[in-house]
Parts: structure tokens; C-alpha cells; sequence
């Protein structure tokens, strides 16, 4: 597909915003607002397989400076992959359609979740959710993947991605599922845990974090969580090595944080914000009921470690900044505003008098 750049003049501001000064952590006590909300075309309308309507649930986003890129956690028909980009232009204008990526390991890596970059921007991250595995097969391994790939300038369609590997002879990266789960045994399963849900995923110079939103005995009998992994990780001839120095930075009680927040809130983001030293959160429900609730976080790695999350409040209101969509990952657009993507499932979930589309992901924008 073709993308069509938008104007320079419109480029140029917006370079300029992305490359304004930072505002220190301090500044965000004062709280933030929601400047704009839309839906997404994340592919075109009436797209099916098997006979059926393909939603765009859309998990994870990512500006790398160059291109805005978006996965959908749910597999697309043909070869396409499961990710799809824009040039990177003035935010919250998708007037192009989107170019989606055809890499075979893009393809077969299955249930997208968390883009991340590296704080010098030069490399770019995307996990899946390891969150199943089939005993004695295979088949389930795709399911179970962290890739990189190096950040040029290059279109998404040009990029050779790789996976983590723990274990000699794997595609994926089964060998850091099995670090995980070890790195989140307990006295009930000494042995690791058995199911597990990654969501989130940062990096800094020299640490992964991994964000954990399930954790338990399988995937009809856990607990909601918003806990935080790390291990060291370097690079030799361009390739990643991970660190065997797995353990658990934070497992925070978000309802004793809040009591007043709706519950169960569980992570779904985790992201490093280089600029101004922080991580930011994503918690959200998923209840029939209470679907549209989820909340904006930040902290120091330091503030993690000791279970303090600082919760964003809305500028105008002194109340919580609530999305209400199930908000899934953000990315930084200019030195003040946020964009986050949302995971409505397959909920017809509305924007003022707008109903969203199966080919359609909501978005939101909070200003600082």
C-alpha cells in the first residue's frame, strides 16, 4: 500500500515538539487532560476470514520518530502481519492507510502486546504475551516471543526482526518463557508459574522490564496483577543477550494504592520515558460490567521497587484521568502529550456520537 506523507510544514512542527526540552517529573504532579480521542482505520471495512467480521483489537503502539507503528493482538488473514504503520506525521491524523508488514517472524509470532525503544532510540522492541504453552509440542511457541530489531530511519517493511533466545535451536523465545516463569515462582508453585500474561514491556541502557497482568494455574484460574519483572541484558555483534539475573522489582496493590478505584485494576502497559526518567503504567479493567475503566500511572524505578505508583489526575477536575476505553500501551509524542492505544475487544464501545467499526481501534491523547 501507499502512504501518503502529510505536509512539511506540518512534519516540521511536529518534529519540533518531539525535540522541545523535558519537564521534570515534578511537573506531571499537576496533572493532565485529554485533548483528543478518535477511532483508528486499522484496515479496511468489511474485512473478513472464515466468514467472519476481523476486529482490530489493537494492543501495542509505537513512534520511533519515523513511523507510528501499531499491532493487533489478534492474527490477520493472508500475509499480512499483525502490524501495520503510518510516516510519521501531526498525531491523530490517520489520513493514509496504513501499511502493514509481511517479515515471516512478524507473521508467525502470535498475540502482540508491548512495542518498547531502547533510550538512545536506536533499537525497537515487541513481545507477545507468553501466555500459553502446549506440553510435549510446539505449536503454542509462537505465542511466546521477544523481538527486536535496529531503529534506521528504514520503513517497518524493510526491518529483519530477531528474537531473544535462551535456549540453543529455538525460533522464538521459549527459553525466556521459562526464565519467567521461574522468576515468578511462589510457595504454591515452587516449581514456576504455570500461566502467566506479560502486557507491558520497557527497556532501559541496561535492564528489560517485563509487565505482568495474570498470573496463576492456568488461564481460567488466576489472579489480576500489576507486577514488574527485570533482568540485565547487553548486545554482542547485534544481538541481544539477556542476563540469568531474573527477579521481581515490584508487585504493587493497586486497590490499596486507591481504594477508590473501580477493581480489579490490572497492568497493561508499562513504558520507559527516557526524557524524564520515569515509567509510566497502564491499569485496566476487564469485566463485563466495567470494561471502560483505566487508569494513568508514573514512577521512578525507585518508587516501583518500594510499590508507590502516582496516579494522574485530570487537570481540570482534580479527579482521576479515566479512560473510557480498556487503554492497552501508549507511546511519547512530543515532549508533553501521550498517545495511547486501546483494546475494546470486540465491544462497539462510542467517541461522542461516533460507534466504533470492527476495523476500528480507539486512540486517545493526554497533554501535561
Amino acid at each position: 500500500m501507499k502512504i501518503t506523507r502529510f505536509s512539511s510544514a506540518l512534519a516540521l512542527g511536529f518534529l519540533l515538539l518531539f525535540n522541545a526540552c523535558q519537564r521534570p517529573a515534578t511537573k506531571l504532579q499537576t496533572g493532565g487532560i485529554i485533548v483528543k480521542e478518535g477511532f483508528i482505520d486499522c484496515f479496511q471495512a468489511g474485512l473478513q476470514a472464515a466468514g467472519k467480521d476481523v476486529w482490530c483489537e489493537a494492543s501495542a503502539v509505537l513512534n520511533d520518530g519515523n513511523y507510528i507503528s501499531m499491532a493487533n493482538d489478534k492474527d490477520m488473514p493472508g500475509t499480512d502481519a499483525s502490524i501495520f504503520y503510518w510516516a510519521y506525521a501531526e498525531t491523530g491524523f490517520f489520513g493514509s492507510k496504513p501499511t502493514y508488514v509481511t517479515q515471516n517472524l512478524f507473521k508467525t509470532a502470535q498475540k502482540y502486546e508491548d512495542f518498547a525503544l531502547t533510550p538512545d532510540r536506536k533499537v525497537a522492541f515487541l513481545t507477545t504475551a507468553f501466555d500459553r504453552v502446549k506440553e510435549g509440542s510446539s505449536e503454542w511457541d509462537s505465542y511466546n516471543a521477544l523481538l527486536y530489531w535496529p531503529v534506521n530511519g528504514n520503513s517497518p517493511q524493510t526491518i529483519q526482526p530477531k528474537a531473544v533466545h535462551l535456549a540453543t535451536g529455538e525460533k522464538f523465545s521459549m527459553g525466556l518463557r521459562n526464565a519467567l516463569s521461574k522468576a515468578l515462582r511462589s510457595t504454591e508453585f515452587p516449581d514456576g508459574m504455570p500461566y502467566f500474561k506479560v502486557e507491558g514491556f520497557a527497556a532501559t541502557n541496561n535492564k528489560l522490564f517485563f509487565g505482568i497482568r495474570e498470573e496463576g494455574k492456568k488461564y481460567d484460574d488466576f489472579k489480576y496483577k500489576a507486577k514488574v519483572l527485570t533482568v540485565s541484558y547487553r548486545f554482542e555483534n547485534d544481538s541481544l543477550v539477556a542476563g540469568t539475573d531474573f527477579q521481581t522489582l515490584a508487585d504493587i496493590d493497586i486497590a490499596a494504592l486507591e481504594p477508590s478505584l473501580p477493581k480489579p485494576l490490572a497492568l497493561s502497559c508499562i513504558e520507559f520515558d527516557a526524557k524524564r526518567n520515569i515509567f509510566w503504567v497502564l491499569t485496566s479493567m476487564e469485566s463485563e460490567t466495567q470494561l471502560n475503566s483505566a487508569y494513568l500511572w508514573w514512577a521512578t524505578e525507585a518508587e516501583l521497587k518500594s510499590g508507590k505508583l502516582h496516579l494522574v489526575k485530570d487537570r481540570a477536575t482534580g479527579q482521576p484521568l479515566k479512560f473510557t476505553h480498556k487503554a492497552e500501551d501508549l507511546t511519547t509524542v512530543g515532549s508533553n502529550r501521550l498517545f495511547v492505544i486501546h483494546d475494546d475487544d470486540r465491544n462497539r464501545t462510542k467517541i461522542s456520537d461516533q460507534t466504533r467499526q470492527p476495523h476500528q481501534a480507539a486512540y486517545t491523547i493526554v497533554e501535561f
